[in-house]
Parts: structure tokens; sequence; C-alpha cells
């Protein structure tokens, strides 16, 4: 991969890493924000929940205080009767004021005792359930005017209740609480969030879910309903903590995402990584090289050469073979190469029955029991292929287990061919032991064939070498005719390199052969 290339990649990385972590933000922000907003919501619900029950207990305490009243025998405002009302009050929690009315006229209370006059009130504000009359914020004129009360009236007695637990619940005033019976009436509160009647519609649309707006009557005074629509200013000075840890939680979730992303993108990129994922979603191919009978011409058969290029582009064999070795993945990656070949060269119809077929092996799995199987090979070979196992020399091939899996293979069929012949560890006791088929001639040798260096001269040891031990001779890297020539003539038999053929696709390897017949 060039600088440029890697430069490109980088910005790319970068740019997707931006998108995830934008991504992420935008995802945390949402599941957040729903997980805050129902937290205050249900916070705003219970605070409107605790001002009607802050009513209802007043109008609970109230309607204990009169009906204990109502129940007892006075008809006049004699002493014993103030003398209980005084004591009812006294047991009140929420009266601060009881009255005694005789036709309609209020004739005496607890504070003032007997009138001297009795008192006439004015029409009450509205009539609630049991016929209950409601004076809302009245002037007490028993108290000189200087104080306002919410009067309730039942049969011969009233109460003036303590509203101011409720009235001064919130000094935002986003509230209203209201009776919404046959009769609207502003209670308490902030007297313009509602200004009429409300309906059962009109409640459902004020208790949208995603809506810090609230509309509930109490479940004893079912007409005592309340609207609560919550104050951004008030929220914002409750809040403000869980909006600075909010913050921090969503800019630690954009650098740890992009962190991350990136991370794993340049990993991804890394040959490690691509190595691996390409063993399990077949990102390595083949391509097949032809060899061909020197004196002929005629193409033979091919080896089979791995590739690989996936969506970062390709990696090239002298990378990828050491990072196989380096993973032990030296067994897996050959499993693959060859049931992959198979596939391919059988269901080619103009690769011909008995063609040679030669695949490379790591001289290290020799070593292994799972080298002795590969009869599945033989199983999937329909044509009859003649299967060739290229060995590299290396000297773990000396070893006895290695001999003894080349053996036993060979009684299977397979055909064994030593690669790289000459620059390796092969010495003639072991070529006898491993009893090969083929030699290949390092490309070395050939390439250096027109300068008649030392190294080109020790071809013809090679091939006396290869008489001896009785093995087929393999040229590889022949690029024109001269060295063609030059190998037939020292009776090399096969021949290997870009004068017959680059490594190719199966569909070009079929079509060399069918020139070369």
């Amino acid at each position: 991969m060039t600088r440029n290339e890697q430069k490109q990649f980088f910005v790319a990385d970068n740019l997707k890493a931006v998108a995830v972590s934008l991504l992420s933000v935008s995802l945390i922000t949402l599941l957040l924000g729903i997980l805050m907003f129902a937290v205050i919501r249900g916070q705003e619900e219970a605070r409107a929940r605790d001002i009607l029950d802050s009513v209802r207990a007043i109008f609970q305490d109230a309607e204990r205080t009169i009906d204990y009243l109502n129940m007892l025998p006075y008809d006049t405002c004699t002493m014993e009767n103030l003398s209980e009302m005084r004591k009812t009050l006294f047991r009140s929690r929420f009266v601060k004021e009881i009255g005694f009315y005789e036709d309609g006229l209020l004739v005496c209370s607890t504070y003032l005792g007997v009138l001297d006059e009795p008192f006439k009130e004015a029409p009450p504000d509205f009539y609630a359930g049991l016929n209950d009359a409601f004076w809302i914020n009245t002037p007490l004129k028993l108290f000189e005017a200087q104080a306002t009360g919410t009067i309730v009236k039942r049969g011969k007695y009233n109460a003036v209740l303590n509203m101011d637990g409720v009235v001064g619940f919130s000094s935002s005033q986003d509230w209203q609480l209201i009776y919404n019976g046959e009769q609207f009436y502003h209670i308490a509160g902030n007297p313009r969030l509602i200004e009429s009647t409300v309906n059962k519609d009109e409640q459902q649309y004020i208790n949208r879910y995603f809506s810090l707006t609230f509309f509930m009557c109490d479940e004893r005074y079912s007409n005592t309903c309340l609207k609560v629509q919550s104050d951004e200013g008030r929220l914002f000075s409750l809040h403000n903590s869980k909006l600075v840890l909010f913050i921090f939680i969503m800019l630690t979730t954009a650098a740890l995402s992009h962190m991350v992303t990136f991370n794993y993108l340049r990993r991804r990129r890394s040959i490690e990584y691509r190595i691996t994922n390409g063993l399990a979603h077949n990102k390595f191919f083949c391509l097949y090289q032809p060899f061909v009978d020197l004196a002929s011409r005629q193409v033979i058969g091919c080896e089979v050469l791995s590739r690989f290029e996936d969506e970062f582009g390709p990696i090239y064999p002298d990378e990828f073979i050491s990072q196989v070795r380096e993973q032990e993945k030296t067994w897996e990656f050959t499993m693959v190469m060859i049931k992959s070949a198979m596939e391919e060269l059988n269901a080619n119809p103009d690769i011909p029955e008995g063609f040679k077929v030669s695949f490379n092996l790591f001289p290290s799995d020799f070593t292994r029991e799972s080298a002795l199987d590969l009869d599945w090979i033989l199983e999937i070979n329909e044509k009859n292929f003649k299967i060739v196992l290229e060995i590299t020399e290396d000297e773990q091939l000396a070893t006895h287990s290695a001999v003894k899996h080349i053996k036993a293979l060979k009684s299977k069929g397979f055909m064994v061919a030593i690669d790289d012949f000459g620059v390796g560890y092969s010495n003639l006791s072991q070529l006898k032991s491993l009893n090969c088929d083929f030699l290949k001639i390092d490309r070395s040798f050939v390439m250096d064939m027109e300068d008649n260096s030392i190294r080109s001269s020790l071809i013809p040891h090679i091939v006396n070498i290869a008489e001896g031990l009785n093995v087929t001779l393999i040229a590889e890297g022949v690029e024109n005719i001269d060295q063609c020539k030059e190998l037939n003539d020292m009776a090399v038999k096969y021949g290997q390199g870009w004068l017959f053929g680059k490594p190719q696709a199966a569909k070009s390897l079929a079509a060399a052969i069918k020139a070369s017949t």
C-alpha cells in the first residue's frame, strides 16, 4: 500500500469514525433524553399529585369537621354549641375558623363568639356536591377585611380553610387549581392557565406523553382539578446538574465511539486481520501457471498459486505467506486453496482428465498427523487429476514424521515434488528417503543460463542427480526460447515460466491447453 493510499484510507477511516461518533451521540442523546424526560415527567407528575393530595387533605378535614358538628343536636348558638365548635377547631388540622348559621344568617363563630348582629354572607362562588357552598379567596369581614380565605358551608356550619399550604406551593405559579364541574371556577395558582371548563378530549390532549403539561383531577373530589404547565426556568434550576452530566456523557460517548471505531477500522486494514478475515470469507483465490513438455510445448499440468484481494486491495504472496505462518494457519490455508482449485478445475469442461495439478504445501505441515488426512481430495477428484504436492526444501522435511507422512501420501496416489531445488537443505540421502516424483529447478539457475554463470553450470549436475534418483525435472522461470531450447537439450523434461504463460484464471488455462494440443 503506497503512502498516498495510506493517507487516503486514514482520512476515510477518520470520516467514518466521525460519522459513527455522531450517530452514537445521537442515539445516546435520544436514549438519555427519553430517560431524563421520563424522570423529570415522573417528578412533575408526583409534584402535581402532591398538590392535589394537599387539597384533598384540606377538604377531607373540613368535611369531617363540619359533618361532626352537623350531627350535634344544636339549633341555636348556645355556649355549649360554641364550646363544641372550639373543641372541634382545636382538633382540626386545616380549618382555622368555624361559623354557625340560623335561618341562613351567620350568628356566631369560634373566634368572635355570638355576633351582636347576625351576618348575611354574599352568594357563594359555586356549589359542589351535596350542595356544599364555596367562597374562594373571599375577604373575611369578620377580621376587618384584612385577610381572605376559602370558605365551605354544609348544613348549619361553615369552615374557613387554611389553603396557604397550597396557594404558596410554588413561587413560579406554573399550576392552577380549579373547580371543573357544572360551573367553572378558579381556586388557586395562576388564573391564566385555564379560563373555562376542560372536557375529556382536552384533558387527553393536555396529557400527551411527550409533554410536561398535566391535567388531573382528584380521585375523591373529582371536580377539583389541577393543571400544571411546568416552568422551564424552575426545571433548569432544579435539573442543571443532570444537564451537565448529560453533556459530559455525550462528549465521552463521542470520544470513545470515535476512538473505538477508528482503531477498529485501522485494525481491519492490518494484514493480520485481513488474512484471518480472508480465510473465513473466501478472499483468497486461485490462479494457475501452466507447465509444459519442453519437447512438444504441450501444456500437461499447472501449479496452483494463491492470491488475495479484498475491499482494501490486494496483498501479495511474499506478504501473506509469512503472515499465514505467523498465525499458524498454514494447514487451514492449504485446505481452502486445494478445495477452491479442485472445484474450479473440475467445473471447467476444457480441463482434460489426468491433468497434473500441483499444490504448494508448507514443510511444517508434514510434521502434523493431519497431513495424512487428504483422502477427501481424492473423493472430489472427479477428473482423476494427477495431484502433485509441492514442498519447498526445508530442514523440517528431514524429520522422521515428515518422511513417514510423505510416504503414506504417495501410497494413496499423490505425487510429490521438491520445489526450488538447489537453494535449500536437500542432500542426496534426504532425496532418496523422500522418494519424490519431481524436482523443480529453482528459477535462479535458469535466469543465469545466458550469462554462463557458475550457478547455471550446475544444471547438468542436477540433471545427473535426477537421473540417478529416477525423478523428473521441471525448470522454473523459463522466460525465452533460448532457455527453453537449452533446457530441452540438457534433457530437462518440463518447463514453467512466463514463456508458457503467466499465472491465470482457469478459463485462460483451458484456452492455453487447447492451443497447445
